[in-house]
């Protein structure tokens, strides 16, 4: 898709409410009454998602879908639980990991496996086994994903993170050496779903599975998993997938972590930054990675580390890793239209990018904007960076939908907004 060029755009919100505004650097309109703006709506599903999205041979998806924070709120009913996902990404990676659930469990059904579990039980390794029955923390009530970073746009003062020991994400280190670890990744890769998820029902059924073979001898092939997930799917949003899965498929969170830290060293980012990014237990292996490579993607784009230190301080939840991953794939797709970066600035703790002729670029993985009263809470800071930047104006690349509403009163102004650059599941 591409990104036509544009003269102004302006995408505000602050830590009360998520909305967009754009206004004309060269104009000083006041913000309207409250009684002039749009309350944020429920949505559904039904006209928003793709057919196969809304409901497939093991899920269906509650037509009832809220908006806030930037993320479309979705609840999947299956055979297997209710699952809850937050964004459009989210919803994406949770039906394929349904889909995953279920054949992995018509194959803990079968004979082979069967035979092979009595295998394991035999086996002087039985110790290592470790199979995690809830890796998922309980979710708090404190902003996530593009609700906090854009948050704090105003922020002066920057607060740097405490610096996290990153966590062994496979487990013991007897389970590394002896495979389980490698069966388990390449047996995720097989199903499209990610071997570091935090879905607690698809974790079960990937160690089991993962177990029999390491300890059983229970040898999976194509034949096995005759579906698997939705063809085509990546791991994580990056224009690299197939290198993406190959590495996360190949190489050790050790292993990642050791040529992530070469690429973002490369970049030019700190030593203390780099080292908060990787030891960031909420950055998985495979979030991690497909960030990087996005990164990767912006070749001679100035200031890259910024980006990455935001990442490491900021991220402190699922929903605020992914913001990374899909804000960087948006940034990469945008350079390489017909607006490529020439640098990358910060807001607060939100990534911007400044292109080579002097445009502010708003790459945001927003799911549904609206035209609200928290639409001009920082019309002033992105007004500084485009005086910066000479005035050449402003473009604001939505990954989900614009309201009609927002379209409207933007269009009125004199402004545009490119939404749908990157729409999921949407139809």
């Amino acid at each position: 898709m591409r990104i036509n060029k544009i003269s102004l755009i302006v995408l505000g919100l602050t830590t009360g409410a998520l909305s967009c505004l754009a206004q004309n650097v060269e104009s000083s309109a006041s913000v309207a009454p409250d009684s002039s703006f749009e309350e944020l709506p429920d949505l559904q599903a039904s006209e928003i998602l793709q057919p196969a999205f809304l409901k497939g041979p093991h899920h269906t998806v509650r037509d009832s879908v809220s908006t806030g924070s930037g993320a479309n709120h979705f609840v999947i009913e299956s055979e297997f639980g209710i699952f809850e996902a937050d964004g459009n990404e989210m919803l994406v990676r949770r039906i394929n990991e349904i889909n995953a659930i279920a054949e992995l469990k018509n194959v803990s059904r079968t004979d082979q496996f069967k035979s092979a579990l009595v295998t394991a039980a035999k086996s002087p390794l039985v110790s290592a086994k470790n199979i995690v029955t809830d890796p998922v923390n309980t979710i708090s009530n404190v902003p996530k994903g593009v609700f906090k970073f854009m948050g704090r746009m105003g922020d002066q003062a920057k607060n740097v993170g405490k610096k996290t020991e990153g966590k062994d994400p496979e487990g013991k280190k007897l389970e590394q050496m002896v495979g389980y670890s490698d069966a388990k990744r390449k047996l995720a890769i097989k199903l499209g779903v990610d071997p570091y998820s935090t879905n607690p029902v698809l974790q079960k059924e990937l160690n089991g599975i993962a177990w029999a073979s390491f300890a059983g001898g229970f040898a999976f092939t194509a034949a096995t998993f005759p579906v698997g997930g939705p063809a085509g799917l990546a791991l994580a949003a990056t224009g690299a997938s197939s290198s993406l899965n190959e590495l996360v498929q190949n190489k050790s969170p050790a292993d990642l972590k050791i040529l992530n830290r070469q690429e973002l060293s490369a970049m030019g980012a700190d030593g203390k930054d780099i080292d908060r990014f990787l030891n960031n237990n909420n950055l998985s292996p495979t979030v991690a990675t497909a960030f990087v490579l996005n990164l990767k993607s912006l070749n001679g784009v100035a200031n890259r580390a910024a980006f990455v230190r935001v990442a490491g301080e900021t991220t402190s939840s699922e929903p605020d890793a992914l913001f990374c991953v899909l804000t960087s794939a948006l940034m990469s797709k945008i350079h390489g239209t017909d607006k490529p970066l020439e640098r990358i600035a910060t807001i607060g703790d939100f990534p911007v990018g400044i292109a080579k002729d002097g445009t502010v670029v708003l790459a945001l993985q927003w799911d549904y904007a609206a035209w609200t009263s928290a639409a001009a809470a920082c019309t002033s800071q992105i007004q500084d960076l485009a005086h910066q930047s000479g005035n050449k104006g402003v473009l604001v690349a939505l990954s989900g939908q614009a309201s009609p509403r927002l379209q409207q009163e933007l269009k009125s102004l004199g402004f545009t907004v490119q939404d749908r650059v990157s729409p999921g599941p949407l139809q």
